[in-house]
């Protein structure tokens, strides 16, 4: 079943949540990571002292990572109406693992000397740039509109009281739902790209899980715009399936 994506961000916050913890106490503790941990990222192909890679990058990026799993976990339980539509259980094995591998890959982003995460000037704080401002209000500004197309979303499957009264399809409007038919996989696109921004628009690794982001966000839009259109005669011409104006 479609409810079933809340187990994904269950694993993504109790796995990137472990993550988050390990690193903290590394980057403000100095405490060193776990044998296994560390064995695991160099597997993963983790460098010692990568070059120029900044600590706060991969830290605010794991935040954000963890952050964005906690709220789509709150929208699972308390704002989305999940029709009976079901998923492949190839899919739902897939996104189970999703987040743990993503997790790592941002962890593998820090620069490490030995089990020790290095950072640059010996203060974390004095590594502030441009960038992670930038970085951090994209994430807020994209993570705000998904939430409120989400509401969207649920809302047409509830009452003015909020008691849900069918699971039927039907046309969204207000927000981005005025430019695209599937503005919450715009968003989700426009998170991974504010984690881009905050790694400083230069971790070729991270260009590359944004990459597979765009397409397979950009796969279930068209197949959304496709249904939408089929569904309803009076579905409006000027909406884009993913990418206003153009796509």
């Amino acid at each position: 079943p479609c409810r079933y994506f809340s187990h994904f961000y269950i694993i993504s916050v109790l796995w990137n949540g472990f993550l988050l913890w390990h690193l903290t106490r590394s980057l403000f503790l100095g405490v060193p990571f776990p044998n296994w941990l560390h064995g695991l990222l160099r597997i993963l192909g983790a460098a010692q002292f990568q070059g120029g890679e900044l600590a706060l990058s991969a830290f605010l990026v794991l935040v954000f990572l963890w952050l964005h799993s906690l709220r789509r976990l709150f929208e699972c339980f308390y704002v989305s109406v999940f029709s009976n539509a079901v998923i492949h259980v190839v899919q739902y094995c897939f996104g189970l693992v999703y987040y743990v591998l993503t997790g790592l890959t941002v962890l593998s982003q820090v620069p490490m000397d030995g089990r020790h995460v290095y950072v640059i000037g010996k203060n974390l704080l004095m590594q502030a740039r441009w960038f992670h401002i930038l970085g951090m209000l994209m994430f807020i500004w994209s993570s705000v509109h998904q939430y409120k197309c989400h509401v969207i979303l649920g809302n047409l499957r509830k009452n003015k009281a909020g008691v849900v009264i069918h699971c039927n399809h039907r046309i969204p409007f207000g927000d981005w739902f005025e430019y695209v038919s599937s503005p919450n996989y715009l968003a989700e696109l426009m998170i991974y790209i504010s984690m881009a921004v905050t790694f400083g628009l230069h971790n070729l690794t991270w260009w590359l899980v944004v990459t597979y982001v765009f397409f397979s966000q950009a796969l279930s839009a068209f197949l959304s715009h496709k249904f939408y259109k089929s569904k309803f005669v009076s579905y409006p011409k000027h909406r884009k399936a993913f990418l206003p104006f153009l796509f």
